[in-house]
């Protein structure tokens, strides 16, 4: 029975430890997110969806393919950048591998000559793929700031 015991504890330990390893490789994505969208780099933040993902940003139909692309890499010239993003994330749940994640979004865009200030929620499911966890689904709104 002892040793039935200490499998069993071995097994729940290991499974948390896998879970915790897990959680905190997609708290690194969502953090290289932020930094590819503050650099700029429009490609590598498209690069981060699965190649069959959707995305519902508020007031607009769900996007994916070729107009996901567009929304972060709009055709013409862009005139506002994120100077600065942060997703902090309430819960972030694996299962197997497909895993879910809510919580805060916040950011500052700028025009160079006017700044914008927005914070909002979202959530997000992941997909593994080839071994890296990518986003499938990423659905936000925005909260008013209090002025």
């Amino acid at each position: 029975m002892r040793i039935i015991l200490t499998i069993l504890t071995l097994v729940i330990f290991s499974h948390a430890k896998a879970q915790d390893k897990e959680v905190e490789s997609i708290k690194s994505q969502a953090k290289q997110f932020s930094e590819y969208l503050m650099k700029g780099d429009r490609e590598q933040v498209v690069a981060m969806y699965t190649s069959d993902a959707k995305i519902f940003p508020a007031d607009r139909d769900i996007l994916e393919g070729e107009q996901l692309a567009n929304y972060w890499n709009p055709p013409g010239e862009r005139s506002w950048e994120t100077s600065y993003h942060r997703i902090t994330p309430v819960e972030i749940k694996v299962i197997g591998n497909e895993a879910y994640d809510w919580g805060y979004y916040e950011g500052t865009s700028t025009n160079g000559e006017q700044t914008s200030d927005w914070r909002g929620k979202y959530v997000i499911i992941w997909r593994k793929v080839e071994g890296e966890w990518k986003i499938y689904l990423d659905i936000w709104n925005r909260i008013k700031l209090d002025d």
